[in-house]
């Protein structure tokens, strides 16, 4: 099994938090997260962007969520965007930010489509 790297209640960091393996917050940080999966902890805070394959909130974050799948739980304060593959939002969370279901997908678009039929 993966190992978890906590970030407990009486942390506090200011940087970028960058994992190949599982990151739970239970403090806060100030700067970007990346995880294989990151939960944010109830009363944890988080001011930038949470990148990860799976992403589960129960605390706050003010910037944005680019995950495979995200959840948001009862007690999410989301303030900003979420980019997303599959998304799961509880009764009670609160976002202020658009759901968008691009996570994966390429920027770029062909710049000729292949017609269906020359007919």
């Amino acid at each position: 099994m993966a190992g978890v790297s906590v970030i407990s209640k009486a942390l506090k960091i200011t940087g970028q938090l960058e994992s190949t393996e599982d990151i739970r917050i239970d403090g806060e940080v100030e700067g970007d997260v990346r995880g294989l999966s990151v939960t944010i902890g109830q009363g944890a805070r988080v001011k930038g962007t949470v990148y990860g394959d799976a992403v589960e909130v129960a605390g706050s974050i003010d910037g944005r969520i680019e995950a495979k799948k995200v959840v948001l739980t009862s007690t999410a304060h989301m303030e900003g965007d979420v980019v997303h593959q599959d998304i799961r939002i509880e009764s009670g969370a609160y976002i202020d930010g658009h759901c968008k279901p691009e996570y994966g997908k390429t920027a770029a678009k062909p710049a000729n489509k292949p017609a269906e039929s020359t007919k």
